[in-house]
């Protein structure tokens, strides 16, 4: 008896121990600004369970500085939990000129106060941020700065998939994938115009329209989606079927390797929750 008793105590650790790490999501690594304020900035990595945020600010005698958390935690749970906030020490560091022989007795670490991080929302739209240095408290609300475009890695062919994860009971069978992964091709027009076909049968073919944005380190997909012949006309604006739809893939992560994104569908009445994504195919 006693030794299963060892035994489940025994099991309960390595299942304890093998949890996965929490990490938010979506992931807000990147750097964030106040449009109205000028030379105010934070720049949050994150690995894993872990956030590494910089704060730079001017002090009170107007010179640019910065401040560092470096022991962030994420939630607990899941990996890739939404958060509402998370918290860590900030501190001010010191050390020597870096025009002169590094000494690394120099460095210094001083806790002055904390970070508080947040989305008020499920997307990376807006931040709240607020934290304390030495007993002054500021909360400011801060968005991710863009200053660079990654459609054109939208454009080419894919092989992966649009996939809801939970169709609604009363709602069915949305009808825009084949089973499995299929490819698809990618094309891009007017600045922010892009267009997604696929087939689903032999005669039968699947096109996005839509624009792409660009925040931060992610991009937005919004357009319509739908189905029809093969012979018809490739607008899914114009597609009759129940399968036009419109579209909305937020928190999308594109490089030159592929894309993926969280997507929401409503035709109709109905809500279809799931991903679209794909794998960049060679030339």
């Amino acid at each position: 008896m006693m030794r299963a008793i060892r035994y489940l105590a025994y099991l309960a650790c390595m299942l304890a121990a093998g949890r996965a790490p929490a990490a938010i999501g979506p992931d807000p690594t990147g750097l964030w600004y106040d449009p109205d304020e000028s030379g105010w900035g934070l720049s949050i990595s994150q690995q894993g369970d872990k956030l590494f945020a910089v704060l730079f600010v001017y002090d009170s005698s107007n010179r640019p500085t910065w401040y560092v958390a470096s022991d962030i935690d994420t939630p607990s749970g899941t990996v890739f939990t939404p958060f509402l906030s998370v918290s860590g020490k900030l501190y001010r560091t010191s050390g020597p000129w870096f025009g002169g022989t590094f000494d690394p007795h120099a460095v210094t670490m001083t806790e002055v106060g904390t970070l508080t991080l947040g989305f008020p929302q499920p997307n990376l739209q807006s931040m709240g941020v607020m934290y304390s240095i030495d007993g002054t408290t500021v909360s400011r609300s801060a968005v991710p700065q863009t200053w660079g475009d990654t459609s054109e890695f939208l454009a080419g062919s894919f092989e992966g998939g649009l996939r809801v994860l939970a169709p609604p009971a009363t709602c069915g069978d949305l009808g825009l994938q084949p089973p499995g992964a299929f490819r698809f091709q990618g094309t891009a027009g007017a600045p922010g115009q892009l267009r997604f076909v696929w087939g689903t049968g032999i005669d039968t073919f699947c096109v996005v329209n839509g624009t792409y944005t660009q925040k931060g380190q992610l991009g937005s997909i919004s357009g319509r989606v739908g189905c029809g012949d093969i012979n018809g006309n490739l607008d899914p604006s114009t597609v009759s079927g129940p399968a036009s739809a419109t579209l909305q893939v937020d928190n999308v992560v594109v490089s030159e390797h592929g894309f993926s994104g969280a997507a929401t569908i409503v035709r109709g009445t109905c809500t279809y929750i799931g991903n679209f994504g794909g794998v960049r195919l060679p030339e």
